[in-house]
């Protein structure tokens, strides 16, 4: 890490060791970006996600980030996805960044309800239900396994790979799994608004691990069970 010098045109907010750490070992290296795209049927619960102008728009989304992304367009959807406050997607800072970078871009499939128009790599998730149901994901274990072998596919010829997401509902979903694996006890999770509706998401993952019969923390020791 000695050997590597932060370029005057980069800035690094939070812990500047760790930051450093992590770009001495990519700095100059081969690298690959993906971005997993999937629904949960969650997000169109009113008021959850602001990924979206409308709960019904949210279910485009993702497909749309990724058609940005790649074709520097949508297909899905009229317009690029916004929300309610008219702030436009973090995808158009992804897509600058990945330009201006020149980083191959690879989109993965993890269960889209409405599918990007473009050729993607599927790992056999499914669109998830919404979790109040109790039981929202399916092929869990599946797709674990075709992430793991995607994954050693892609470092063969990678020094690194950035994994991201685009998912409306992503964060009362990973809520969930949090407090059924008892990592966290309450909200600690961001949103796509200004404006968190944490009491919403709290409620709705309550209502979520109830029907499931799960207490908080009563799968710590089977993440996939929990998702």
């Amino acid at each position: 890490m000695s050997d590597f010098t932060l370029p005057p045109s980069l800035k690094i907010h939070g812990n500047k060791k760790i930051a450093e750490s992590l770009l001495s070992r990519m700095w100059g290296k081969k690298g690959i970006f993906t971005c997993t795209v999937a629904n949960t049927l969650t997000s169109a619960i009113p008021g959850i996600s602001d990924a979206g102008d409308t709960p019904e728009l949210t279910l485009f989304t993702p497909a749309a980030d990724a058609e940005l992304l790649v074709l520097g367009r949508t297909v899905c959807m009229k317009g690029i996805p916004i929300n309610p406050g008219g702030i436009p997607t973090p995808a158009t800072l992804t897509k600058a960044a990945l330009e201006l970078g020149d980083i191959p871009c690879l989109i993965v499939d993890g269960g889209c309800k409405v599918p990007p128009n473009l050729p993607c790599i599927n790992v056999g998730g499914e669109c998830g239900r919404v979790i109040t149901s109790g039981n929202s994901v399916s092929n869990v274990k599946r797709s674990y396994e075709y992430g793991i072998i995607l994954g050693e596919m892609l470092s063969r010829h990678n020094s690194y790979v950035v994994v991201s997401e685009s998912c409306a509902g992503g964060t009362t979903t990973a809520l969930a799994v949090l407090m059924a694996l008892g990592v966290t006890k309450e909200n600690l999770v961001s949103s796509s608004s200004p404006n968190n509706p944490k009491e919403l998401k709290t409620k709705t993952v309550m209502t979520a691990l109830k029907n499931a019969g799960i207490e908080i923390g009563g799968l710590s020791d089977d993440p996939l069970r929990a998702v």
